[in-house]
């Protein structure tokens, strides 16, 4: 488990998906009815906004779609990472879902760099995510 003073707080839509990320899966809210991914978790599909939805694993890649390099952190536990860079990544799965998280790579970032999701676990029922590059066939 990660040493964290700060950890994302889980409420009635998000506590699936922070305990999928503690327990090593990336999960994402799938309308069973028109198919359409929805981020971050809500009870209602952002697509037909009707209510027959569940948590599927979705592949966990991606690419960046944009980028700020963070050099000042108001978090203790990122100040480890100053300068870190935190990506808005567009999900393999569908054109508009984008999900935030810190970007682990030696790479260069640009717009259109292919990347995939690692999880951390913060306490048993609260997990993380970040972005690397490692492993991701160019």
């Amino acid at each position: 488990m990660a040493e964290r003073i700060i950890a994302p707080i889980a409420d009635r839509d998000s506590a699936p998906y922070w305990q999928a990320l503690a327990d090593g899966h990336f999960k994402v809210t799938h309308c069973n009815d028109c198919g359409h991914w929805t981020w971050p978790p809500r009870p209602i599909c952002s697509g037909c906004h009707g209510g027959n939805l569940s948590l599927d694993e979705v592949k966990g890649t991606g690419e960046v779609f944009s980028w700020i390099v963070v050099h000042r952190s108001t978090s203790p536990d990122m100040m480890q990472y100053v300068p870190y860079v935190l990506a808005l990544v567009r999900l393999d799965e569908q054109a508009d879902i984008y999900i935030p998280g810190r970007l682990i790579s030696d790479k260069e970032v640009h717009r259109g760099l292919k990347v995939r999701v690692v999880t951390e676990k913060i306490t048993d029922e609260v997990g993380d995510l970040a972005w690397t590059t490692e492993g991701v066939p160019l």
